[in-house]
């Protein structure tokens, strides 16, 4: 936007943080001292970079005015400035009326979410705009991490919402973040994240913790008393349509650096070879992978201290259930 301005203005870039707050302000067009646009392309680019850098920083230094993350309103003030493409840096986790994901649940169908707004006359104008949703489902702070169906889940919400308020375009960027998602300022109520989900009584994503499977220390050994929670697995792919099934390892961060020799993938094959060894149809594993440390259910140190309790959550081997025909 800024290599293509034609005069002073037209790289404006808004930052809106609150329904009611000061909106900032930030041109990104390249200009001379006489407040001409530049057009020497060393000059140029120059400039652009550093109008962004600071554009940069000053997204990293903003700050909410009330508790909760309540997006919908915010979208709604964004629509109001006028002819101006809408990008949206947030989780989506919502905790304000009327999507309060604490109080709708993962399990509620997405479509009944969006025709409640807009019954309630909570839909915001985005007629003709192009909406561009960043981060959605990547939590961060207190807030425990989104497993692939909830992040989908986030997803099909908010690009229905857009839709449904005429948007011209509704994407969402799946571009690795830059820098850590942004954390909210104020006190924001915790959305907890069940353990396991299941549609018409058939699995769709579990999650066994560390509690459950009981690997030993650095061990990719699986003890017997795993087969409680295993054997339920097997049950469940005879009686479903499951096509196949995804099995992801993952560790805690103890500030080494590493992952103990692939310990996550270990154990997701570990997890794999003992589901087949009680009866699950080898055929039916897709993807048995690890994924170390790099997707904490939430951060592995508190105040830079090694938290252990964070660290029992964060070891975990999630499955994803692919049903037949999707």
């Amino acid at each position: 936007m800024a290599r293509h301005s034609k005069r002073k203005g037209d790289a404006t870039v808004r930052v809106i943080t609150s329904t009611s707050g000061e909106v900032i302000t930030t041109d990104l067009t390249p200009l001379r001292p006489n407040g001409q646009v530049q057009h020497a392309a060393a000059d140029s680019e120059r400039q652009i970079r550093a109008a962004i850098d600071k554009l940069g920083v000053t997204l990293s230094e903003a700050t909410s005015t009330t508790p909760g993350l309540n997006v919908l309103p915010l979208l709604d003030r964004a629509a109001q400035i006028p002819n101006a493409d809408i990008h949206v840096l947030s989780s989506g986790i919502s905790t304000g009326a009327p999507m309060a994901f604490q109080a709708i649940g993962w399990n509620t169908n997405p479509d009944s979410v969006i025709e409640s707004i807009t019954r309630q006359g909570q839909l915001p104008n985005l007629t003709g705009r192009h909406v561009t949703f960043h981060r959605l489902g990547v939590a961060a702070g207190s807030q425990p991490g989104l497993p692939p169906f909830a992040r989908t889940a986030i997803e099909r919400v908010w690009v229905g919402i857009c839709e449904r308020a005429q948007a011209a375009r509704c994407a969402v960027a799946h571009d690795t973040p830059s820098a850590a998602a942004p954390v909210a300022t104020m006190p924001v109520p915790v959305v907890g994240v069940p353990q396991a989900i299941t549609e018409d009584g058939c699995p769709v994503w579990l999650n066994l913790s560390d509690a459950v499977l009981r690997f030993s220390a650095d061990s990719a050994a699986l003890p017997a008393s795993a087969d409680a929670a295993l054997l339920p697995i097997v049950e469940a792919t005879s009686r479903c349509t499951i096509r196949s099934l995804d099995i992801t390892g993952h560790i805690a961060d103890t500030g080494e650096g590493n992952d103990h020799n692939d310990l996550a993938g270990r154990r997701a094959r570990a997890v794999a070879d003992r589901l087949v060894a009680l009866g699950l149809r080898r055929d039916l594993l897709k993807a048995v992978t690890g994924r170390g440390a790099r997707q904490p259910v939430i951060p592995n140190f508190t105040g830079g201290v090694f938290d252990e309790a964070a660290a029992q959550k964060n070891r975990r081997v999630e499955i994803v259930f692919h049903k037949a025909g999707r």
